[in-house]
């Protein structure tokens, strides 16, 4: 698929994730613009007459925070960053709230932290919530709880976060507004180039386009944008990356040729499969003998204690581990039915004795194949 209707894609599109990045709600040294978020509220407001449903995944809240203390330049102390997220969140939200209100809108604040999406019920308790928000005509508001999750702050990554988000509300678009127009088919280094319209799939040859970020007071470039993109694709969704000053959300709805889309042409992951495979962290791995590779390779088969040959890792019932083959190359990941000291007094063994070995059993499979995502698809 060489080119794409946009008109007709962005036809069923009801519900939209959009992600804000700092440089489109903030100017000067580090201040929001009230201007620039007043035009998001307007747009809003007339999506919201046509049924849309939008949920706003912003950055900005440590580039507040350096503003509100005279910071100018991004530190690199965690605890500086926790801080300073900590004042700007409040700044932050209060500003969309201001804006908002201008058009009877009610926003609902979500912080979420990487455990929330990688638990399972904490993942499927956000899905309730959001879906509950939606339901009572709120727009959320989402960013990393940056106060508390040091590894989130250290990464300060709103692309995927946005990417996370629009898996769980089952979002039908994901919107990027940047400070670029969108992909280009050279590295950064090596000239302007041409803007991509359409990426079907991410190929290295994708991500050797990606360059790194220079900016002061937010991080991430088109790298974390890609890797957004890869887990939107893998799930079966749309995602585009444009200039958020040039172009605005209800352009994008009506298909205006804008940016850079990323649409597959292959069918996506379900969405507990698709939480296996992109969300959920791999909490270890079974290493599983060349008979078992075939199974699930070509038989999409569940996975035996006959076939498992090793297991790495500290992980309990309900945890993704991944399947590791005997070249220790990952080609699937899985549910585990069994934890890591359990599978150890197994592995080898025909199903049939789990029950004499362990004095109980859950049944046949370590991994039951409706839970097991090959990876290599």
């Amino acid at each position: 698929m060489n080119t794409v209707d946009r008109k007709k894609a962005m036809s069923g599109v009801r519900r939209i994730v959009l992600k804000l990045g700092t440089r489109m709600i903030t100017s000067g040294p580090n201040a929001l613009d009230m201007e620039a978020l007043a035009r998001l509220a307007a747009d809003i407001a007339d999506l919201r007459k046509k049924k849309y449903e939008i949920a706003i995944v912003s950055s900005g809240a440590i580039a507040a925070g350096m503003g509100q203390m005279g910071i100018k330049q991004r530190p690199k102390s965690i605890p500086q960053l926790q801080a300073l997220a900590s004042i700007g969140q409040n700044m932050l939200i209060n500003a969309y709230e201001k804006v908002l209100n201008m058009f009877n809108i009610t926003l609902g604040q979500v912080l979420l932290t990487i455990d929330d999406i990688h638990d399972r019920k904490r993942y499927v308790n956000i899905q309730n919530t959001f879906n509950e928000l939606f339901r009572m005509g709120v727009v959320p508001i989402i960013n990393e709880n940056d106060s508390v999750g040091t590894e989130e702050v250290n990464v300060g990554d709103n692309d995927n976060l946005s990417a996370y988000v629009a898996s769980i509300v089952n979002a039908g678009l994901l919107v990027l507004f940047t400070d670029v127009d969108g992909l280009y088919d050279c590295h950064p280094s090596n000239g302007s180039g041409k803007l991509i319209s359409h990426v079907a799939e991410i190929t290295s040859g994708i991500e050797e386009l990606c360059g790194e970020t220079a900016a002061d007071a937010s991080v991430g470039g088109m790298l974390t944008k890609i890797e957004a993109a890869k887990r939107v694709l893998s799930g079966g969704g749309m995602m585009i990356i444009t200039h958020g000053r040039k172009i605005r959300l209800p352009q994008i709805l009506e298909g205006e040729n804008a940016g850079t889309l990323f649409v597959s042409e292959k069918q996506g992951l379900n969405a507990r499969r698709h939480w296996i495979a992109m969300t959920a962290k791999v909490r270890g791995s079974v290493h599983v003998d060349k008979g078992a590779v075939r199974a699930i390779e070509e038989k999409n088969a569940s996975l035996l204690p006959k076939g498992i040959a090793g297991v790495e890792g500290i992980f309990d019932i309900g945890d993704v581990v991944a399947v590791v083959t005997p070249d220790s190359e990952e080609i699937a990941r899985g549910v585990a039915l069994y934890n890591h000291h359990e599978i150890k007094k197994i592995m080898g063994r025909h199903s049939n004795e789990i029950d004499s070995i362990l004095g109980y059993t859950n049944g046949a499979n370590i991994i039951h194949r409706n839970d097991l995502v090959n990876m290599s698809n």
